[in-house]
């Protein structure tokens, strides 16, 4: 919708008049009625009025833009939900493969499989008329983006269509200058709960249900369902003795869930240093606390995609397992833990800060996982208003993400 400016110039002495005029006839602009706008423009309150009405008018247009171009958050996109559910299946084998610099060629062939599957996923996204599968493919793109110097390292390009190009050239010779036993920005990128190719695959599989209006890729019966938040008959529970649902509520690990959030963010907030040991370890503590009991109310869930994302973190802090034994911490049988404050107080604070600072540090994931356990427990509501928004985006937490970072 375009203003010529002789519109914009009319609309913005309507708008002005309309707000600050208050209706008035000509005869009532004197001196008090100037003094009362110069006032409302010095105090800022003129242009805040200004920065709603136009705010407002931006919105109505890109509506209107939406409707045209025939984008509907519902509208079911097979083409893309194809090609989510494929890359998705690609994305989620990364893990199981052999990282050594060894196994340089077979690495090469599923990386270049890993690049395929997401191109063949984001140039149906691209075209798809479903406003939500779009603005997924947006975030991925986004996320992609903010691991660029990574994927130039080993060769892969972003190209101007948001696809991905890989030099096999340089992705074989990326260890040759290290001479290191394994591929280590190959392993960050594709390895692993919390890397690229894990939160790629989580991204692909929102895609998938926003194309299938709100199937789960994950599921091996899925169908397409006839409306929003609906499920097929078959997908109704799992197969196992718990009756387990997709869609089962469970207040006690959403807020289980929570508390576990707040303690790794206020952990990764704190200065986390020697001189710092008390009140470092009270958080500590607290956070094992707070992470057993989210382990015994998820054991108990109904709702069977909680189950599986708790089983996620409970991996995730076993193999971490060495650096907690470091800080008197034990990763027990059951995947619970325990702290012993002795060995805790005696042990080098940099172990605690390498575990919740920075990207792709263990305090990162563990937010990831909580967020996910917490969004599935309560069947979409974001954990606070920076996490999940209501397009099933993410958006970074406190405590950092690597999507900052998506996915």
């Amino acid at each position: 919708m375009g203003i010529g400016v002789n519109g914009l110039n009319s609309g913005l002495n309507d708008t002005y008049s309309a707000l600050l005029g208050g209706g008035a006839g000509s005869g009532e602009v004197g001196g008090a009625s100037l003094l009362s706008d110069y006032a409302s423009i010095k105090n800022g309150s003129y242009g805040k009025m200004m920065k709603s009405y136009y705010a407002k008018v931006k919105d109505a247009e890109e509506e209107e833009g939406s409707s045209k171009n025939g984008s509907k958050a519902k509208e079911k996109d097979a083409a893309s939900a194809s090609a989510a559910r494929k890359f998705y299946e690609t994305a989620t084998g990364m893990s199981a493969l052999d990282y050594s610099a060894d196994n340089i060629d077979e690495l090469y062939d599923k990386v270049s499989a890993f690049v395929k599957d997401y191109n063949s996923m984001m140039k149906a996204a691209s075209k798809s008329n479903n406003g939500a599968v779009k603005a997924q493919a947006d975030a991925l793109n986004d996320y992609t983006y903010q691991n660029y110097k990574l994927f130039a390292k080993i060769g892969i390009t972003m190209n101007a269509d948001r696809t991905l190009s890989i030099d096999e050239d340089t992705f074989k010779k990326v260890n040759e200058k290290t001479g290191s036993t394994t591929v280590p920005t190959v392993t960050t990128l594709f390895k692993g709960i919390g890397s690229f190719a894990d939160k790629a695959a989580d991204r692909a599989s929102t895609i998938y249900r926003k194309a299938g209006e709100g199937e789960e890729v994950t599921s091996a019966k899925a169908k397409y369902a006839g409306s929003t938040g609906s499920i097929s008959s078959g997908d109704k529970t799992d197969s196992s003795d718990k009756g387990t649902s997709k869609t089962a509520k469970d207040a006690a690990s959403a807020a289980s869930a929570s508390a576990l959030y707040k303690s790794v963010e206020k952990l990764g907030a704190m200065i986390i240093d020697d001189s710092n040991k008390d009140n470092v370890f009270d958080v500590f503590s607290t956070l094992v606390k707070d992470y057993n009991e989210l382990l015994e109310d998820t054991a108990d869930s109904k709702n069977s995609n909680v189950i599986k994302q708790a089983d996620y973190l409970k991996s995730l802090v076993s193999s971490n397992k060495s650096a907690f034994s470091r800080l008197g911490v034990t990763v027990n049988s059951d995947k619970s833990l325990s702290i012993d404050e002795e060995k805790f107080m005696e042990a080098d604070m940099s172990t605690v800060k390498s575990l919740f600072s920075g990207a792709y540090s263990f305090g990162e994931k563990m937010t990831d996982r909580i967020n996910q356990i917490y969004r599935y427990a309560t069947q979409g509501d974001s954990l606070n208003g920076q996490t999940y928004n209501s397009l099933g985006g993410y958006s970074a937490a406190g405590v950092g993400s690597t999507l900052d970072t998506v996915m």
